[in-house]
This record gives structure tokens, sequence and C-alpha cells, in this order.
């Protein structure tokens, strides 16, 4: 189902959402997403699908970006044709922590499954709840694990990837998958909230000044991770400075601080060699074993 030109708003139609079923997404950008799952039991038996986001006013630029979000949620893009298990990246949208820019982190699902990695989009809490959505990222991480089998993924290959604020978030829940958050709800809770591995792109908040924000408690412990951005962001000392910390304390980091591309770049975005990232992106996966070579073959057939 496709929205007027004009009309680039978020409309959900939901047929019998429920925690563990299917629904459907009227929106142009996201109308491949198979599947909408409710992070909180609570949610879930309220029956009730206001708090799901409200768009707001479209910019000229095609993207969409939901405030209100009370009742966070994932949405589910799940690899096509993939055999056997494999992994999968939940992405967090940027928007400063007040409204989420999902039509972005869409082309980057589409693009992860073209390359046989299953994709969810987190709708974590908004506006300016940033302790909600370090519970929700810890959630959808142990929700995702948890059904891994289901899911066809393999659970130890479950990464996240943010924008701006959805790269704080990212970098919060892999340096403090060990901080206790919340109270378990639910036997789901009994899973591990540690991505296996981080992808930030242009991540925004990671510094107080000169020092790491005192939110991360960096250590040899935190999965690998891949920090793209460019130096021309008005946040890159932020990724400068986060990437050092992990150097120092022994981590796994790789970074690609390209000198021009500004700050909230896309998937393809215009300036060169900046456009590159996907494919230094894919380079990382493998040489991670995120994914191998041979599971191109995995992939789905594009002929």
């Amino acid at each position: 189902m496709k929205t007027s030109g004009t009309g680039r708003l978020m409309v959900f139609i939901i047929c019998g959402i429920a925690f563990w079923g299917p629904a459907v997404i009227a929106n142009a950008k996201e109308e491949k997403a198979i599947q909408i799952i409710k992070l909180w039991p609570k949610d879930v038996a309220s029956q009730d699908h206001e708090g799901m986001g409200t768009p707001r006013p479209d910019r000229g630029d095609g993207h969409i970006r939901l405030t209100d979000v009370t009742q966070p949620s994932l949405s589910y893009f799940p690899a096509p044709g993939v055999k056997e298990p494999g992994p999968a990246v939940i992405l967090c949208p940027g928007g400063g922590y007040n409204y989420l820019v999902t039509t972005k982190m869409t082309l980057i699902a589409e693009w992860l499954n073209d390359h046989g990695i299953s994709a969810f989009i987190l709708h974590y809490r908004v506006p300016k709840k940033r302790k909600d959505a370090f519970q929700d990222v810890q959630r959808a991480v142990r929700i995702v694990r948890s059904r891994a089998s289901e899911w066809n993924i393999d659970p130890s290959r479950i990464g996240v990837m943010g924008s701006s604020a959805g790269g704080h978030l990212s970098a919060r829940v892999s340096a403090g998958f060990y901080v206790k958050t919340y109270e378990a709800v639910d036997e789901f809770d009994g899973f591990r909230c540690k991505p296996d591995f981080t992808v930030l792109l242009y991540p925004a908040y990671m510094n107080k000044g000169k020092e790491l924000s005192k939110e991360f408690a960096v250590s040899n412990k935190i999965s690998p991770t891949l920090i793209v951005t460019a130096k021309d962001d008005g946040f890159f000392p932020g990724s400068q400075i986060y990437a050092n910390a992990l150097k120092e304390a022994g981590a796994s980091v790789r970074v690609h601080f390209f000198e021009k591309g500004g700050h909230g770049f896309s998937l393809r975005p215009k300036h060169h060699p900046l456009s590159t990232w996907p494919d230094l992106c894919l380079q990382w996966f493998r040489d991670m074993k995120i994914i191998e070579q041979a599971e191109q073959e995995n992939a789905p057939d594009k002929k």
C-alpha cells in the first residue's frame, strides 16, 4: 500500500496486533516489515495502539519522524530465502531523543536483507526518555535472542546499529549490558542483553567536553565495535573519544573517519569517499565472522 506524495504520514493499519502476532504497516517505506512486536507485556495486554508513535509533518526530505512513542516496539524485516540461522541487527533510529527518523533505518534494513541479514527497527520511547529508551534496547536484544530459533537467527550473532541518538543508545547497550535497568517482567528477561557486535553511525552525546560521557564504563568485555562518522560533524569529537577509550581498554574497535559528510548521512550519501561506508561495513562483518563469503550464497537471489 502506498501513500501520496503530499501525505507521507505514518498510517498504521493494525490487524489484531499482539505480542506474537503479525501486523500490516501501511507506509510506503515500511511496508516490507512483516511483523510488529510490542516490547512490554503491559502494552500487549492494553490493546491500545495510540502510543506507537505520532508522525510529524514532512520536512520535504521524504523522511518520517515519529514522536510520542509510549508503547515501544520492533518492526521485523526478515532476510528472505535464508536457509541456515543467520545474523540479525537491531536498528536504533536517530532523532535527538525527541523523535525517531525511522525511514532512514528502513533503507538500511532492506540493504541488510539483501546480504542475508535480518533486521529489526526499534521504536524506543520518545520524547526525552533516555532512561526508558535504555530499558527498551536491552529488552529488544533479549526478545530477539529469546526468539532466535523461531526467526531463523543465530543467537550468537545479534548486533545493534544506531545513528545519531540511536548510535548513542546502541553504544549504551553495548557498554552497559551489565546494568540492571529494570526488574524482570517475564522469562524473556532471563536472556542476555549484550549485543554480539555494534555499529555506530555518526553517534551523538558520546562526550562531555574532552571527556567520555559518564554513561559509559568501557572495558575489554565490550563486543566488537565499528564507528563511522565524518570529521565535519559537530558530534565528531565524541566518536574519537569513545574509540580511543575502547582501544585503551583493549576492546575491539574499527573506525572510518571521513573528512566530509556532516551529520545525518544516509545509506548511500553523495559525498565520496563517505559513500563507501556500506561496503566497508560489510567487510567488517566478514572480518568479524558475522557474515562469511559463503553466506552470499545464502542471501536472496537478486537475478
